[in-house]
């Protein structure tokens, strides 16, 4: 359907646009309860651009713990508030609600101006990149025709009433993309972020829950929020988002506000929202950053419960037993209707399984199992790490160059004076895999070095790079895991042995390396 085809459609016109206007005042509009967490005072100190160049900056020059560094972005996030008081009393329990009086404060992460540039100079295309929502009459659509997304539809959507969600920024917005990356080194999982531009007198999407950890940051304009307890045990916490609710079936907010420029919102997965512009008489842009997608204790149990049943049924004998003969007619939905008790034979085979359970415990390799849930659910899906100018300095990135006349300008790294260390902590992970041995058909266990430096900043479904370790150099490797984020002398780290060194060369040249300084001289 074409934009035009649906403003015929809906009789989504300036006309009606203005109609909203002029009733506004008539429709019900619950008093807003603003949550105070500091003095309203916008603190120069505390201006959004300078705090959040400083930690990077901190970062680069200092050469610190990269999950610190996401620690430290947490932290403006939610500032004034401490990160360990977060964790204890809202993380996957309560929302946070913090106005600013800041209307700078997140100004250096996005703007509309940006937004419009990134339709004008990129191939954005409906779905993939950019959504054209509505919510009205209780009834929530998504509008996107077909192909490219221009910017002159687009906003001729806009003009008439529909919303418009960038749903991969990070591919377009450098800003947003360095902010994720960073902000994945604290959590540990994938960091996910969508924008949501919506006009005046409108609302985009209808009353529902998501399943990530929502941290809600409001760039300009103003939006009115409502958020709602989950509706029960079953649906607090849930993996997977709901479907959209009618107003009746969500009941009263336990929190309904207007979020201004600078202001933020935090939302446990399961907590119901909405939120609309129809009574603030502007547009809102906002952002709403994401993690902890399908990272519970049930979807970590799911690879430890089958590493451990791989584990047992080579190890123990009473996993391979066959099953007992007639095990159908111990139970099932008709045998559930006979009379108690049980039949022996039930209760045995009910008795012989929960052993076997119980075992299991005794069959799990916790580390192995960290190992593989790290790489499926993190490794695969996280984006590569930003890399500052500064950084790029101390990486291969300074190397040999093609000058305009034909010859080569190079740079000569001496890494057996250098300080090294791995580029970012949470970027890497050694495994031990088993692997066929197509030359004697045996399995043989093979150490690889994972990185996601090479991953595209699409998020999910990477193949994954890794570098094959051979067995007496893993010791070294994990030495410079160990010693993050401390740098160590490669002669040290050597020790006059070669082959070591060729390790760390070959370390060094796909860019997992990183040195304390700039050591490369020019060199015709």
């Amino acid at each position: 359907m074409s934009a035009f085809e649906y403003y015929s459609k809906q009789s989504i016109t300036k006309d009606s646009v203005n109609r909203k206007r002029k009733n506004k005042k008539k429709l019900k509009k619950t008093p807003v309860k603003i949550i105070k967490t500091e003095s309203g005072k916008e603190d120069p100190k505390t201006t959004g651009s300078h705090v959040l160049n400083s930690i990077y900056n901190h970062n680069f020059h200092n050469l610190k713990d990269s999950s610190k560094t996401g620690q430290k972005l947490l932290e403006w996030l939610i500032h004034p508030n401490s990160v360990d008081d977060f964790m204890r009393d809202h993380w996957e329990k309560n929302i946070l609600h913090v106005p600013r009086n800041n209307s700078n404060y997140f100004l250096q992460l996005f703007s509309l101006t940006e937004l419009d540039t990134i339709l004008r100079e990129n191939n954005l295309q409906y779905g993939t990149n950019i959504d054209i929502t509505s919510y009205t009459d209780n009834v929530r659509e998504t509008h996107n025709p077909v192909g490219r997304a221009y910017p002159h539809v687009v906003w001729d959507y806009y003009k008439n009433g529909c919303s418009v969600r960038l749903l991969n920024p990070q591919l377009f917005a450098p800003e947003i993309y360095k902010f994720m990356a960073n902000l994945q080194e604290y959590f540990g999982s994938l960091v996910g972020c969508n924008v949501y531009l919506t006009p005046p007198f409108s609302q985009g999407f209808a009353p529902h829950y998501d399943d990530i950890e929502a941290f809600v940051v409001q760039v300009d304009g103003e939006k009115h929020w409502r958020v709602y307890k989950p509706r029960s045990q079953f649906e607090t916490l849930p993996r997977t988002s709901s479907r959209n609710f009618h107003q009746d079936e969500i009941g009263e907010p336990i929190l309904d506000v207007i979020l201004r420029p600078g202001d933020f919102l935090y939302m446990p997965r399961g907590y119901i929202h909405q939120a609309d512009t129809l009574f603030t008489e502007t547009h809102s842009l906002h952002l709403t950053f994401s993690s902890y997608q399908q990272n519970s204790m049930y979807d970590f149990l799911q690879v430890a419960v089958n590493n451990s049943l791989n584990n047992a049924v080579k190890n123990d004998i009473s996993y391979r037993f066959g099953l007992p003969i007639g095990y159908q007619h111990f139970g099932g939905l008709c045998e559930s209707e006979k009379k108690l008790p049980r039949t022996i034979q039930r209760q045995k085979f009910q008795n012989q399984i929960n052993q076997l359970i119980k075992n299991l415990k005794n069959h799990l390799d916790l580390d192995h199992v960290i190992d593989m849930f790290s790489l499926k659910n993190y490794y695969t899906n996280s984006l590569p790490p930003s890399i500052s100018k500064d950084e790029l300095l101390r990486t291969v990135a300074n190397g040999t160059k093609m000058l305009p006349n034909g010859k080569t300008i190079g740079e000569e790294v001496n890494l057996e004076n250098a300080e090294v260390k791995l580029i970012r902590k949470n970027c890497f992970r050694l495994v031990e895999e088993s692997m066929l041995d197509e030359e004697t058909d045996r399995m043989t266990n093979e150490l690889r070095l994972y990185y996601n430096l090479d991953n595209s900043k699409q998020l999910h479904g990477n193949e994954c790079q890794f570098v094959v370790i051979p067995d007496e150099m893993g010791l070294f490797v994990k030495k410079l895991f160990n010693i993050y984020p401390l740098f160590i002398k490669v002669s040290d780290l050597c020790n006059d042995n070669e082959q070591v060194m060729q390790l760390v060369n070959d370390l060094w040249e796909r860019g997992l390396l990183i040195t304390s300084k700039n050591i490369t001289t020019m060199s015709n």
